[in-house]
């Protein structure tokens, strides 16, 4: 059982990855994997409701509230991405990460003219990019 619970995991996170440009309601996930004639053995929505929980403790993926107050779920590549500030496009749903210089400026200047410490793992900006402008 152990082994299938792996596999399932395996076919989500690539599902993921293969669609990081995009955030999901678990419904949406699990119906594009079935719709994806790319993988073999899509993990049921009951598998994926235990795998989420698991895969935001591992900052594997991040949670997000969509337009519509759903939440959506998206892979988040890269390491260290608890160190930095994200940025997300609300018209195509890119990440973009910021770089350490931009996170620590803007928190450095929030904390002096605010007493305040971002948490930036936690942290994530909403606005159009670059792209979608």
């Amino acid at each position: 059982m152990t082994g299938y619970k792996t596999e399932q995991k395996k076919e989500l996170i690539s599902f993921l990855r293969k669609n990081s440009h995009r955030a999901f309601t678990i419904d949406e996930m699990c119906q594009a994997m079935n719709d994806d004639p790319t993988l073999i053995s899509p993990p049921g929505k009951s598998t994926v409701y235990r795998l989420i929980p698991k895969l935001l403790e591992d900052n594997t993926i991040k949670q997000f509230s969509s337009s519509t107050n759903r939440r959506v779920y998206q892979i988040v590549a890269g390491e260290g991405c608890s160190s930095h500030i994200h940025l997300k496009c609300t018209k195509c749903g890119k990440i973009i990460h910021t770089t350490a210089e931009v996170t620590t400026t803007l928190c450095q200047s929030i904390a002096s003219s605010n007493d305040f410490c971002i948490n930036t793992g936690e942290t994530v900006l909403f606005g159009t990019c670059k792209d979608c402008l």
